[in-house]
């Protein structure tokens, strides 16, 4: 019997964020917009859907590094007082924290810049594999690829997978791609990041993305949940795809947002919700999400 709800793993992150005027391009300036010296953020993917997990009331496990830097202690406090069990993170003396720089340029793409100190020799220790063993999900974000292998290879048969899908070949090198693509149950991606799933398919990534989503479709049996920035997001079922409506929300720093709806769309998974109905709460969750971050700007 799990008494865990979830075991979310991956890498933290303190993030710093900002807009600029014109994306980047090898050989032009770009100038970054708003403050001069934006304050660190907590992030990283793993750390921030285990937080909004716990928020919505579940039992959640963490396994993540961070250093034993200012940053990261206070990180820690900070999952640890909203209850998130944080006996699977590792806490590496004499480093720093991870750190992420994450610049949107006006059509509101991102590009991410990522360093990750020492966070890439994490490893499934015997606390997380423990607390996998006692947990109903797993929940799998950007980390190491062997930390992901040894997640995936630990866990019991009923232990089920969901996947807040980021598209970096690092973390993510083609076979560990097709194998957690058989064997999710929830895969969550935006636009961007089809064509790095389907390099994983027999085929490459040829064809249209429309194309391409139907061969996602054929090649996993999981739920498939394309978010699509102001549109909203697509529930991509065997028979039939339906859109759901987001209310268009104007904000400058929308980090986080795909992490809150991949939380709030498992959260509801978990409580029985059908897809269609976790869809739709993880779409309000997200506006909810970028309002409150508005008003706190």
């Amino acid at each position: 019997m799990a008494d865990l709800n979830v075991l979310v793993a991956g890498d933290a992150a303190i993030t710093f964020a900002w807009q600029l005027n014109a994306p980047p391009v090898p050989g032009r300036t770009s100038k970054l917009l708003g403050p001069v010296d934006p304050p660190g953020r907590f992030g990283g993917c793993a750390p921030s859907v285990a937080l909004a997990l716990a928020g919505f009331g579940h039992r959640v496990a963490l396994v993540s590094w961070l250093g034993d830097d200012a940053y990261g202690r206070a990180y820690l406090e900070e999952l640890r007082a909203h209850g998130v069990d944080t006996g699977g993170v590792m806490v590496a003396t004499g480093q720093s924290s991870p750190r992420a720089l994450m610049l949107y340029d006006p059509s509101g793409a991102a590009t991410c810049l990522h360093h990750p100190s020492g966070s890439s020799s994490l490893q499934l220790s015997p606390k997380g594999r423990e607390r996998l063993e006692r947990s109903g999900w797993l929940a799998l974000t950007a980390g190491p690829p062997a930390m992901s292998e040894a997640l995936l290879d630990s866990r019991v048969s009923d232990t089920r997978v969901a996947w807040d899908v980021k598209a970096d070949p690092n973390h993510y090198p083609v076979p560990l791609r097709r194998r957690i693509l058989q064997e999710a149950d929830l895969l969550c991606f935006n636009r961007e990041e089809i064509a790095f799933l389907v390099e994983a398919l027999a085929g490459g990534a040829g064809g249209s993305q429309e194309d391409q989503l139907r061969r996602l479709r054929g090649a996993s049996h999981a739920t498939l949940v394309l978010t699509d920035g102001p549109a909203g997001c697509r529930l991509i079922e065997a028979d039939q795809t339906t859109a759901i409506p987001a209310a268009p929300i104007a904000v400058e720093d929308p980090t986080g947002v795909g992490d809150t709806f991949f939380a709030a769309f498992l959260s509801a998974t978990m409580g029985g919700q059908s897809p269609l109905l976790a869809a739709q709460f993880a779409t309000r969750q997200a506006a909810d999400y970028l309002h409150n971050r508005e008003r706190s700007a």
